[in-house]
């Protein structure tokens, strides 16, 4: 059997292609996947980044529509035992001498979950002025009562332009009995 005999510089060839091919054995296994795992990171942090600022925002909205949840059912709760609202309105036509201006008024009952209702009147008023309406929508809004009024519709009366007719929705939340 023959013995390889290497000359130094064959020895230092066989050394250095080792080396290479473990640095290139190495490279291709460990690195190469991180490098590529790195990217694909990098192309996804902006996405990610744009969702969780989205979820910031509706975390936030989230927290604001809980806490004034809470606020409206402590002041449902609050309200006096006996309010109703048709007989509110009634007594604020009368205040602000609109009771025979009333062309129509529909209550309607829109029940919220099972523990509140949500009363909704339908009023038109005909023949009015801007500033006995104003008058009347400040006095709805008191402080004594959760009643909000929504959906104003003001038009000119056709036979006497100097007065208004309007359509407005009066909402009150209470509790069911």
């Amino acid at each position: 059997m023959t013995i390889l005999r290497l000359t130094p510089r064959e020895k230092l060839l066989i050394v250095a292609s080792a080396i290479v091919a473990a640095v290139w054995i190495l490279f291709a296994f460990t690195m190469k996947p991180v490098i590529a795992r790195m990217e694909t990171l990098k192309r996804t942090i902006p996405g990610k980044q744009s969702e969780l600022a989205k979820l910031r925002a509706r975390s936030a909205e989230y927290v604001l529509l809980r806490d004034s949840l809470a606020n409206l059912q402590a002041k449902v709760a609050s309200q006096d035992k006996g309010f109703e609202l048709l007989p509110f309105l009634e007594l604020l036509f009368g205040q602000c001498g609109l009771a025979e201006k009333v062309s129509k008024m529909k209550p309607y009952v829109l029940p919220l979950g099972s523990n509140y209702r949500e009363i909704i009147v339908e009023i038109n008023l005909d023949n009015v002025t801007l500033g006995q309406l104003v008058n009347f929508l400040c006095k709805v809004e008191s402080p004594n009562a959760l009643v909000k009024a929504q959906s104003l519709h003001i038009k000119k009366n056709p036979t006497n332009p100097d007065q208004l007719d309007s359509t407005f929705q009066i909402h009150s939340v209470e509790l069911v009995p």
